[in-house]
């Protein structure tokens, strides 16, 4: 039997190990297990620094829910001064009580005598003196106070810029009820607008519109500015396109002449007294007493949401329902205006179910004082019953919450 031998042969040594695998590879393995306890660690930092803000939607009150409260916004107003020459040639107030409701339009004329202390108006002065001294600002002080409310904006119209207004709506029809006449250079009368019917252009309605007569009273002529306002009212609202034939978007009269235009609108001049203090001179005119009444009442109908003035305060009224019933609240506002109040804000009360009427000062120093305590007296408050409130925000001084007592006036 042939045996078997084993034959080992000779161990070789393995081959050495590339640089990479040697030197490489170990750096990588190991940075890669040092940003791998950063990345945790960092992780960890963040998760515990995160914080979790509350997300709160807001809570929107509903007209008729208790605690609803809204700002008044006031009804646009436009004071503007018409000059001619570079004297005033008349004072126009507009107003825009809605969209498409129109509004109106209320003329003074320049040769309106002030009494003194109206405003800046000094004895004996006309507003157009008051314009020649004191300018456009000097003039807004005394309409303040006359129209009883503040203006959204107050404009100089030039003889210029009136034509330029109308120009879009020219020309307008007319009627001279007398010649419109100046003096010549040799000192004799030279008609310049005939009486009778017209189509006046734009700079012929503008110049008719500051003309005056030697010697003619102002009231004739604030006449003529009227018709010539309802006729350009009556172009623009003839028109097929309002918006074309009303002012130019860069005149103050613009808007206003847009919404009155289009919708229902009155031109007036408040009853004037005649003052003869000499039978050779025109006539001089005052507002009166009448006049004055009528003014506020006017106001009052155009302006149903008054801005505060400039130059005196009236009280800043929150008017609150406490009923549950918001028309009881409401027929208030105007008697609360007509008092002498601004009311700028509007809303419910806290709750309902309030019984008699509530009636609370902001400012210490209006609880005894006799003008703001007539608004009190018109509402028929309890003034036993009258307090100090706290502290509102800057476009309060009273809160008046409504009862369900009101509701029997």
């Amino acid at each position: 039997m042939r045996s078997l031998k084993l034959v080992r042969g000779r161990r070789r040594p393995a081959p050495r190990a590339h640089f990479f695998w040697r030197f490489v590879f170990p750096a990588i393995v190991a940075a890669a297990g040092l940003a791998v306890l950063l990345l945790a660690r960092e992780g960890g930092r963040a998760v515990l620094d995160t914080r979790f803000e509350t997300v709160q939607e807001p809570i929107v009150l509903q007209p008729d829910e208790p605690g609803y409260l809204e700002l008044v916004g006031v009804t646009p107003t436009l004071l503007s001064l018409h000059t001619h020459n570079g004297e005033l040639s008349g004072v126009a107030f507009m107003a825009s009580t809605g969209i498409d409701a129109g509004g109106g339009i209320v003329l003074l004329p320049a040769d309106l005598l002030v009494e003194p202390g109206v405003g800046l108006a000094r004895e004996g002065e006309f507003i157009s003196d008051v314009y020649t001294r004191g300018g456009v600002a000097a003039v807004e002080q005394v309409a303040e106070e006359l129209f009883g409310i503040g203006f959204d904006e107050v404009a100089e119209m030039t003889t210029e810029l009136l034509a330029q207004s109308i120009g879009p709506a020219a020309p307008l029809p007319y009627r001279l009820a007398d010649d419109l006449s100046q003096p010549g250079s040799d000192g004799a009368q030279r008609v310049v607008y005939e009486a009778g019917a017209h189509e006046l252009s734009a700079a012929d309605a503008a110049a008719v519109y500051g003309f005056r007569n030697p010697e003619e009273a102002d009231v004739n002529r604030v006449q003529r500015q009227r018709a010539l306002w309802e006729s350009w009212l009556g172009v623009i609202g003839r028109s097929a396109d309002p918006a074309a034939s009303a002012p130019p978007p860069a005149s103050p009269l613009s808007p206003f002449m847009r919404v009155l235009g289009s919708g229902t609108a009155v031109v007036e001049v408040p009853p004037l007294q005649s003052l003869v203090d000499d039978p050779a001179a025109p006539p001089r005119y005052a507002l009166g007493d009448e006049g004055r009444s009528w003014l506020r009442a006017k106001v009052l109908e155009l302006v149903p949401w008054p801005r505060q003035p400039e130059s005196f305060q009236r009280p800043r009224i929150q008017l609150l329902d406490g009923t549950g019933d918001p028309s009881i609240r409401d027929a208030l506002a105007e008697d609360v205006v007509a008092a002498g109040g601004v009311i700028t804000v509007i809303g419910n009360a806290a709750e309902f179910g309030v019984e008699t009427t509530h009636f609370a000062y902001h400012r210490a120093e209006l609880v005894n004082d006799p003008f703001t305590n007539t608004i009190a007296i018109v509402l028929g408050v309890d003034m036993a019953l009258i307090e100090l409130g706290e502290d509102t925000p800057d476009v309060v001084d009273i809160t008046v919450t409504v009862g369900s007592d009101q509701a029997a006036r």
